[in-house]
Order: C-alpha cells, then sequence, then structure tokens
C-alpha cells in the first residue's frame, strides 16, 4: 500500500487512473465474457428446443404417413386375402371334381345303365373337361401361391393328365380289341396300377395340398 501512495506521489494522478481503469477493465471484461456466455447458453437452448420441435413434428409427420401406408396395406392384404381365399376355393372345387371324374373314369369295370358307348364318351369328356379347367385356372392363378405350392399343383396337374392319358389309350385299345396277345397282360397290369394310384395315391396329395391351402386361409389344421 505504501510503494502504491509513493507511485501516485511520484507520477501524479495520472497513476490513479491507469490503475482505476485496468482494475475495472477487468472487471469490464469479465462482466461482458459473463453475459456473453449467458447469451451463448441461451441461444443454444432456443436452439435445442427448436430442435426437439422440428424432431417432434417431423415424428408426428412420419408416423401419420406411416399410420397412412398400415392403413393402405392393410386394405390390400384384407383384398389380397380375399381374393386368394376365393382362388382357393375354386381351385380345391375343381380338384375335387377332378378326383372324382378320374376316379370313375380310370375303374376298370363299369356298369352300364343304358348305352355303353354314350357311357364311356360322358366319362372321357368329364375328365378331360375336369383336366382342362383344372390346369387352366391353376396356370391363371399361379401368382397368389408360393413356388413351392405351385410346384405341387403343377406336378399334380401333370399326373392326371399323363395317367388319364395312358389309360384311355389302354382302354380304346381294349375297346377296339388292338391290343396284342404278348401285350395283353402289360396293358392289363399297367391299367391296374393307374386305376390303384389314383384312387390310393392322389388322395394322399391332395391332403398335402388341402393343409397348405389351410395355412394360407389361416385355418387351423
Amino acid at each position: 500500500m505504501t510503494e502504491l501512495y509513493n507511485l501516485i506521489q511520484n507520477n501524479g494522478p495520472g497513476v490513479l487512473i491507469i490503475f482505476a481503469i485496468l482494475l475495472f477493465g477487468k472487471k469490464l471484461i469479465e462482466y461482458f465474457f459473463d453475459e456473453t456466455i449467458e447469451l451463448k447458453k441461451t441461444e443454444l437452448n432456443q436452439n435445442l428446443e427448436n430442435h426437439k420441435n422440428k424432431l417432434e413434428q417431423e415424428n408426428k409427420e412420419f408416423q401419420h404417413l406411416l399410420n397412412i401406408k398400415l392403413d393402405e396395406f392393410n386394405i390390400q392384404f384384407s383384398k389380397l386375402h380375399q381374393e386368394r381365399a376365393e382362388i382357393i376355393k375354386s381351385m380345391y372345387q375343381k380338384l375335387i371334381e377332378l378326383q372324382s371324374s378320374m376316379t370313375v373314369f380310370t375303374r376298370r369295370i363299369h356298369p352300364i345303365i343304358n348305352d355303353e358307348q354314350q357311357e364311356r364318351k360322358e366319362r372321357l369328356e368329364r375328365v378331360n373337361k375336369a383336366i382342362k379347367d383344372f390346369n387352366n385356372y391353376h396356370l391363371l392363378n399361379k401368382i397368389y401361391f408360393k413356388k413351392d405350392l405351385d410346384k405341387k399343383l403343377a406336378h399334380l396337374s401333370k399326373e392326371y393328365w399323363d395317367n388319364g392319358w395312358d389309360f384311355a389309350t389302354i382302354e380304346n385299345a381294349f375297346n377296339e380289341k388292338e391290343v396284342q396277345k404278348e401285350l395283353f397282360k402289360e396293358y392289363y397290369e399297367k391299367s391296374k396300377l393307374i386305376s390303384e394310384k389314383v384312387k390310393y395315391d392322389f388322395p394322399k396329395l391332395i391332403e398335402e395340398l388341402e393343409d397348405d391351402f389351410r395355412i394360407l386361409l389361416g385355418v387351423e389344421k
């Protein structure tokens, strides 16, 4: 303190002014520094709040858009499920008719009711129509089924066609008496094999398809 007094005595009021500037200048700098920090904090908080509000708004808009898309998807899925259900129903009906007509057609003994030739023709026309209807319906609607199920349907369609064709060829040969003696047993055994295959093996394939259809329809086994 003595040194400060001596300094003022020797150098006059100028030193006092300088000292005051240094002292209050530091306080002034600290004041402005503190104020700047507070302003920056306020600015950052405001920016953070604005960003938060913006995110909330974007989230609301996204959720709204998502709900719209989900509604559209549910409507489309519901419509697709309904269409698929109708297709499965029709396909299953055609499949049962095909199995029924093929079972009747491949019997090796048919009772004659009125006219043997006419009744044979009707059996052939019925099974041909059933095969054609099932095959065409499958081809037109295969997009509704997964590839593994589509392969099962295609395989079964081919089995009906191949066995129906072979049986018709053998039956026609027998009716026209064109079977040679050495081929008679072979044809007889082959027709028997086809008849048993249609009667016992095809229903197992149909059962597999029924399970697949139930899964698609959401029906419990």
